[in-house]
């Protein structure tokens, strides 16, 4: 081969196996890093986590530092419709395992007023979708924590686990998680799952407490029952209910402890009912959004309480009050020592059983001179005397005010047949749920 061929084939192989590939792997990590394209691949990826979440998701920066692996920088959740925040994520990685999607979150953030709004967005694209495509994915963080509206308080949860599958029913997700501030030997437990094989198709919740109290405010900015109970109640135990069309159905058993009173009683209605009390809920079962019915105990070691109260009971709750309150006309209040009882509701009616023992059989309150409150062991009360009772000082109808309502609203509807005669003994206070 002459000399100048052997030139033009060796410069020829070098343009277009040296320069041209070097070229164009400059230009494409130029392309891939400029601010134009990375503008746009955030773009992508906003549109496409909002069209998945139902939300307004914002992302600072996207990137893939190795093969199947994306890493989501600043990410921002909020309520399309009002703008308010949901949730922010310092980071986000995914990564591709086997089946299934593997995310690992760092630092989540949640607003506790917005957990709801999450939640709804969670059962409706992941739960409740219509797409056949069986997507699973576990979900981790190190720690998230929950924030206040007041901003005074947060909580921190670590070791959150969350694994989404597909079972033959439908798709379900579970939870596990630990309170910062709690020794938790093992993780707290929540399993949603959507059963599609009945018509109509429904969610079912179930929560595990295992062995430790939870803070009930990780979700009293939610559920507006729970923060009638007061910022410092735990609740250990169960809950298993089902969201069905017609409302919540289902069982709870468990203890609620460190319940304010005050701010169950004295806040919302016109009586004086001071301390910290103890509430175990052997059963509370749940129908159509309303309460069926429920056994228990509640107990308070002191506290201070209305004559007003005190005289309400007497007339409607199945409960008598001592001379000593009787004999009084002006309302005053009253510094009791201990208040213990158990208590069966249902369409029948509410039943109250005094264990106050050291001040006698049968007594539901006392003070340091005697019994305020005793039983009526054979004497079942109207459901309706329990609004009776609280949502107003004086009257016998039941008042047309917003606390009569929302009690009301959850109490058991009376039964036909039920009545203020006598019953031939009390209820006896079973569940085959039992706490640890």
């Amino acid at each position: 081969m002459h000399e100048s061929t052997r030139r033009l084939v060796c410069r020829s192989v070098f343009v277009l196996f040296c320069l041209l590939p070097t070229v164009g792997v400059a230009i494409w990590v130029g392309v891939i890093r400029s601010s134009v394209y990375q503008s746009m691949r955030c773009a992508g990826w906003q549109q496409e986590l909002s069209r998945q979440w139902g939300l307004d998701v914002t992302l600072r920066a996207v990137s893939h530092p190795r093969r199947g692996v994306t890493l989501l920088d600043g990410i921002r959740l909020a309520d399309p419709e009002t703008g308010a925040p949901i949730a922010e994520i310092r980071q986000i990685e995914i990564r591709d395992h086997r089946d299934q999607s593997v995310v690992v979150a760092a630092q989540p953030e949640v607003q506790g007023d917005q957990i709801g709004r999450l939640w709804e967005a969670f059962h409706e694209r992941f739960l409740r979708s219509g797409s056949e495509t069986a997507w699973s994915a576990q979900i981790h963080a190190g720690e998230l924590t929950i924030h206040r509206t007041d901003k005074a308080r947060s909580t921190t949860l670590t070791d959150v686990r969350c694994l989404i599958s597909r079972a033959a029913e439908g798709p379900q997700a579970s939870f596990e998680f630990r309170d910062v501030a709690l020794q938790m030997a093992e993780p707290a437990r929540v399993r949603v799952t959507r059963n599609r094989q009945i018509s109509p198709p429904v969610t079912r919740w179930e929560l595990d407490t295992r062995g430790t109290p939870l803070p009930c405010s990780l979700l009293a900015e939610h559920l507006l029952a729970l923060r009638w109970l007061g910022d410092e109640t735990t609740f250990q135990g169960s809950i298993d209910v089902v969201q069905a069309r017609g409302g919540w159905q289902g069982e709870l058993a468990g203890r609620f402890r460190s319940v304010d009173l005050d701010r169950l009683v004295t806040d919302r209605y016109d009586h004086k009912l001071s301390g910290t009390a103890e509430v175990l809920l052997r059963r509370a079962r749940f129908q159509d959004g309303k309460l069926s019915d429920a056994a228990g105990d509640v107990s308070c070691e002191g506290g201070v309480v209305s004559r007003s109260l005190l005289a309400r009971a007497d007339k409607t709750l199945g409960v008598a009050a001592d001379t000593r309150v009787r004999a009084l006309e002006a309302d005053m209040l009253w510094r009791f020592r201990q208040l213990k009882f158990g208590f069966e509701i249902t369409s029948q009616g509410l039943q109250i059983v005094g264990h106050c023992q050291q001040a006698g059989e049968g007594v539901v309150m006392t003070d340091e001179y005697g019994p305020l409150l005793t039983d009526r062991p054979q004497e079942i009360a109207q459901v309706v005397a329990l609004v009776q009772t609280l949502a107003t000082p004086r009257g016998e109808q039941v008042p047309a005010t917003a606390e009569a309502y929302q009690l009301l609203h959850v109490l058991p509807i009376p039964s036909k047949d039920s009545d203020r005669g006598q019953v031939a003994a009390p209820a006896i206070f079973y569940s085959p749920l039992r706490m640890k």
